[in-house]
């Protein structure tokens, strides 16, 4: 009965096959309904993040936001009251940066397109950025000097004091 209905109004069918089809691009680009699953859609941040969500402290939170990679720190290992807060801050981003290097692969981190930390201290926020590609130098070296100089040249970092 139903076929005999659907044979004889060809042109209601053709419109139901295109509202679906309009409904599963609309769902797709816009991110709602039955037919997106964000943990479906692969790419090189969901392979760090498998990787990092084992082995980050629990003041951690690592997440992405398309292929790029975001940490937010809540920084617990430096007391409130110092005198010179700056340089602590900028060496524990460098090292919190060396430790997302050594715990992650290094193929499938040069392939994330960005790296965001966000530091929070209840004194002052650390913002910084760069590429996977270069985080991954930062788990050979050893030198203080070459981190030091590593880092400049490629981490872009505001600061905000509270």
């Amino acid at each position: 009965m139903l076929w005999n209905f659907l044979t004889k109004n060809p042109i209601l069918v053709m419109g139901i096959i295109m509202f679906s089809l309009f409904l599963h691009q609309v769902a797709t680009k816009e991110k709602w309904g039955i037919f997106h699953n964000d943990k479906l859609s692969t790419t090189s941040c969901r392979g760090v993040l498998v990787g990092l969500e084992k082995r980050i402290p629990d003041n951690w939170k690592a997440f992405c936001e398309g292929n790029n990679l975001a940490v937010e720190i809540n920084e617990l290992s430096l007391p409130e009251k110092v005198n010179n807060l700056k340089p602590l801050m900028y060496r524990q981003l460098a090292n919190h940066m060396a430790h997302i290097a050594r715990i992650s692969a290094p193929d499938i981190l040069e392939k994330v397109l960005f790296v965001r930390i966000h530091m929070v201290h209840p004194k002052m926020i650390l913002d910084a950025v760069t590429e996977g590609q270069y985080i991954v130098k930062l788990a050979t070296l050893e030198n203080a000097e070459h981190i030091m100089t590593h880092l400049k040249a490629t981490v872009q970092v505001k600061e905000t004091d509270k």
